[in-house]
């Protein structure tokens, strides 16, 4: 039996909240930032939020069909000010994709190259599910680095915390 399924634009509402929480936190405790980690290249908890969202940012520049910005070469700088800027960049992007996308278009298969992994082919829904799993398994991964080091979260960070999600 057919169930109604969790959407895109749930998980893009989802994807907002996480943002908004995660930034009121890094504004409340700006040297959780400095916290040190080893994931996806990353040295510091920063750049790891910088690779969250520069993530999101180049596949929602291919869902939309544009060109793939360099972000070594157009934004160096690994911060928590260029971070939330491309979250910026690629919640606009997500929106507007799904704004003007149906579900034929969504299971359209598509080839891309990436910096790491090579030649991919998937469905755009497939690339955009991508996005926020891979920002909710990277936020995952941040909350215990932060309480490891002594900052504490005031929110749940599990998808049931979710008042985007019912």
């Amino acid at each position: 039996m057919p169930h109604t399924a969790v959407t895109l634009e749930d998980l893009l509402a989802d994807f907002h909240e996480t943002a908004a929480r995660w930034k009121a936190f890094f504004e409340a405790h700006p040297a959780a930032a400095n916290v040190p980690t080893d994931i996806a290249r990353s040295t510091t908890v920063a750049e790891l939020i910088w690779h969250i969202y520069g993530v999101a940012y180049r596949h929602s520049e291919r869902l939309l069909g544009q060109p793939v910005t360099d972000l070594d070469a157009a934004n160096p700088a690994r911060n928590l000010v260029s971070a939330w800027k491309l979250y910026e960049a690629a919640s606009e992007n997500l929106a507007r994709f799904l704004a003007e996308t149906d579900d034929a278009a969504l299971d359209r298969v598509f080839s891309f190259s990436t910096r790491t992994a090579g030649e991919i082919s998937g469905s755009y829904r497939k690339l955009c599910l991508h996005v926020f799993v891979h920002t909710i398994r990277h936020w995952a991964q941040i909350g215990p680095l932060v309480r490891q080091h002594g900052y504490l979260p005031a929110f749940g960070q599990d998808i049931f915390f979710s008042h985007s999600i019912r």
